[in-house]
């Protein structure tokens, strides 16, 4: 295992992605209240570059009798590929879509510095 300083806790804006190179694998973090989270910037779909789309908290809906009901699950962080827009949890990484997972990173904070778990390829 190794493991990559990318900078003080204070150059990641609270829900912004931040893009880093790490051993030559584009990286997002993303500090999302007290947790940051990390994860490869490619969609496991079609390879899309995941870490530019958009990060919102996940969302569920269902159908009642007065229509569609919509929730908003604020300690479920989400981020939504560009490209086809399906959302992964910056959490673990799982995605909505069946069989397809981002690659997430364990991150620990240090001395006020970021540090990412990378895996020996």
């Amino acid at each position: 295992m190794t493991v990559v300083d990318v900078g003080p806790v204070d150059d990641f804006p609270d829900r912004t992605m931040k893009l880093v190179e790490a051993n030559g694998v584009e990286i997002g973090v993303c500090r999302w209240g007290s947790e940051i989270f990390a994860l490869r910037s490619q969609c496991p779909h079609q390879a899309a570059p995941l870490c530019h789309g958009f990060l919102q908290t996940a969302l569920s809906s269902r159908f009642t009798p007065d229509g569609v009901e919509v929730d908003a699950h604020a300690e479920e962080p989400v981020i939504l590929c560009p490209w086809h827009r399906w959302e992964f949890s910056l959490r673990s990484g799982t995605s909505f879509w069946p069989g397809y997972r981002a690659r997430t990173y364990p991150v620990d904070v240090a001395g006020g510095r970021v540090l990412i778990q990378l895996r020996r390829a």
